[in-house]
């Protein structure tokens, strides 16, 4: 039999937030077995992939790589010629200094079938994230995109890209500038004594597109120093033209959460759809998921000896048809089983399934799971618990004290991620509010506060669902304080967290006004 060839797909992600991602380009996120994804990329990309996709971490910064770029056409290669569906997803456009004309060559000379599926590159989209077009017609009709660091000499020494700058200050229209923030005073200063205007409009740009963007207006000769006073670090865009003068932005985020700075941990998952509601609100959300659902290895039990099925989160939802699928099993050996969720959000992730919870209890934790579903099986039923593999022992103490045979199968287990964990940290220390999910989230996020020895500012707020969430951070907080403060979800979803946010903000406000 004919061996099965692979395929590479070089997928621009764009600049800033996941969705700015094209449509075919999350197509192929989606079908795909293996990507390899840089730093710049929004990590909630990763989760539309399918559960049993390989994830590589290729990232790439200023002044390091996680990986060589020979070693990641190897890669690219290996996986390939595996047989398997391949995305090499980077941020931006992958031809816009991505190192995708690199790769695409690589690819051709192997014969392998490769495919470049454009994106929004940061030139464009960060200025205009800003308020500021790269072109217009009162004062721009022409716009010119470089990067400023450049790779020399048998050290490989990064350095200020060694250009005409004469040609390039004479330019009409605009200059973007990649990749230059190390090299930002050097650069005004080159192209000033090229003739360049010293009261020419400049403006960087720092994480465009995303709830951290940040931006600083200045003149050309004037944007160095701006910038080191504002503290705006790499990544960012640099633009230098009559444009950065242009203010066009829609205006202040509206909504009851206006104006804060909200951070959002657990699993890619939770915290995706925790953020979406709080952007709904008018907050600033950072990301500080640092928690991955890895399925386990082991083959589900045979399911014709159960009469219910358990789900306690929507991750336990995805991986259980997700090894369904695996396993090559018949979505009609479900027949007859009867359904119960621990809350909405389980119920409506099961729904994308197309199947329907048969029951959910009124307070959404394990503890009134168990309760509800002891009061409804019968004693002979027995029942099969799907979910992580240190999942409560409320659940299954109510089972046994019921006399209800069960079997708790361990479909993922939650793994700390711990370079995401320490950015995690660092990003938390800029939040007005840090929610938690769940209790495991809070003694790992302490975990990352202890390995990089530091603390949470007193001011920020910190909120989480559910009494065991609470109770293992009141534990922590007797030994060694997270905060100043902490708030408790009276519904334990993400509505409820959010809401309970929005509670303690019209406090502060009555407060205040009183």
């Amino acid at each position: 039999m004919e061996k099965k060839k692979g395929k590479v797909y070089l997928v621009g992600a764009g600049c800033g937030e996941a969705d700015l991602i094209t449509v075919r380009g999350l197509a192929c996120l989606r079908r795909c077995d293996v990507v390899l994804y840089d730093s710049l990329t929004a990590a909630q990309l990763l989760e539309q992939t399918p559960l049993s996709c390989e994830k590589i971490n290729v990232g790439k910064r200023y002044a390091g790589k996680a990986m060589p770029q020979e070693e990641i056409n190897r890669l690219l290669l290996e996986k390939a010629k595996e047989g398997k569906v391949v995305v090499r997803l980077k941020g931006g456009d992958p031809y816009v200094f991505g190192r995708g004309g690199e790769e695409m060559l690589a690819l051709q000379g192997e014969g392998i079938a490769c495919e470049e599926i454009p994106g929004i590159t940061s030139a464009i989209a960060a200025p205009a994230s800003a308020g500021i077009p790269v072109t217009h017609r009162q004062c721009s009709r022409m716009v010119t995109i470089l990067t400023a660091s450049s790779v020399s000499g048998e050290g490989k020494q990064e350095s200020l890209t060694p250009i005409d700058y004469k040609a390039l200050a004479s330019l009409e229209g605009t200059l973007v500038i990649l990749m230059g923030m190390h090299h930002l005073k050097e650069l005004a200063g080159k192209l000033m004594e090229a003739g360049k205007r010293g009261d020419t409009p400049a403006a960087v740009i720092m994480d465009g597109a995303t709830d951290r963007q940040r931006s600083v207006r200045a003149t050309l000769e004037t944007l160095a120093e701006a910038v080191e006073k504002a503290g705006l670090k790499p990544p960012a865009v640099i633009v230098i033209g009559e444009v950065a003068a242009l203010s066009l932005s829609a205006g202040t985020a509206q909504g009851e959460l206006a104006g804060l700075r909200v951070a959002v941990t657990g699993t890619e998952g939770f915290s995706a759809r925790l953020a979406e509601k709080l952007k709904e609100q008018g907050a600033s959300v950072i990301d500080c998921s640092f928690l991955r659902a890895i399925p386990t290895k082991e083959r589900l039990p045979e399911l014709d000896g159960y009469s219910w099925l358990c789900f306690t989160s929507p991750n336990g939802v995805a991986h259980f048809f997700s090894k369904l699928r695996e396993e090559k099993r018949d979505l009609r050996t479900l027949s007859g089983m009867r359904i119960a969720v621990i809350g909405p959000g389980t119920k409506s992730r099961l729904e994308e399934y197309g199947f329907y919870a048969d029951a959910m209890p009124s307070v959404y934790d394990a503890d009134h799971l168990g309760l509800l579903v002891a009061s409804l099986a019968e004693k002979e039923e027995k029942i099969l618990i799907c979910r992580a593999d240190k999942g409560s022992r409320e659940l299954t103490r109510n089972l046994e004290q019921a006399g209800i045979s069960y079997m708790d199968f361990p479909l993922y287990e939650l793994k700390a991620d711990r370079e995401k964990r320490r950015e995690a940290v660092r990003n938390a220390a800029e939040a007005d509010y840090l929610l938690f999910g769940s209790a495991s989230g809070v003694e790992t996020f302490r975990d990352g506060l202890l390995e990089e020895k530091t603390e949470l500012p007193e001011r920020v707020m910190i909120a989480c669902i559910g009494e065991k969430c609470a109770g293992k951070l009141q534990e922590i907080q007797l030994r060694n304080p997270l905060s100043g403060g902490t708030l408790v979800a009276e519904e334990f979803t993400a509505e409820g967290l959010v809401r309970c946010v929005i509670n303690e903000e019209k406090a502060r406000r009555t407060g205040k006004d009183a």
